[in-house]
């Protein structure tokens, strides 16, 4: 795979800009109010674009995905067809997990039948151990993509070294959490 340098800095720093300005909502900024699906669907898009907007491609959430859930018991269903912050909460924690994760494990981080103040606390720890990632690879993006920018070295190896480290990273967190959430099954 080939790159030009040019190329890569506008990547690099569009990365590191969207990591910097993104986070998702509090658990006090999401809306007080129940949302109607197509409210919900605007929303969720709005929250996590970050995800479609580096890929470029796809929905965030679609209706028929919010029903699958309800139906398969992932999240509460919804009162009077109107969804609340703990639905949103689960959406997006769902939604961010769901890029690496399948949804056993999904299920087993974040149960379906927690509370109000249960799943408050347990969505109000991932927003803030999400911004700590984000932190992390921002911190870390520029040491990893430098030698490639200043073209130290064979750009071309360093480009697919880069590669199998970010995927191997990948690959080992997701066996990880994978593992940790299987100590809750002994």
């Amino acid at each position: 795979m080939y790159l030009q340098k040019e190329k890569l800095e506008k990547t690099f720093s569009e990365l590191q800009s969207n990591f910097v300005s993104y986070s998702l909502p509090e658990w006090n900024e999401l809306p007080d109010l129940p949302l109607y699906m197509d409210q919900v669907l605007a929303i969720m898009g709005k929250y996590l674009s970050i995800y479609y907007k580096t890929v470029g491609e796809g929905k965030a959430i679609t209706s028929s995905m919010i029903n699958n859930y309800v139906k398969l018991k992932i999240i509460p269903a919804p009162f009077k067809k109107k969804y609340t912050k703990v639905h949103l909460s689960y959406l997006l924690m769902i939604c961010t997990l769901k890029q690496t994760l399948d949804m056993a494990t999904i299920q087993k981080i974040i149960p379906s039948n927690l509370s109000e103040d249960e799943i408050k606390s347990v969505y109000t720890s991932f927003v803030n151990n999400q911004k700590k990632a984000f932190l992390y690879v921002t911190e870390n993006l520029n040491a990893v993509a430098e030698p490639l920018i200043k073209n130290e070295g064979h750009k071309q190896e360093r480009l697919n070294d880069l590669l199998l480290q970010v995927a191997s990273s990948a690959n080992i967190f997701k066996l990880l959490t994978e593992h940790i959430t299987k100590l809750s099954d002994e």
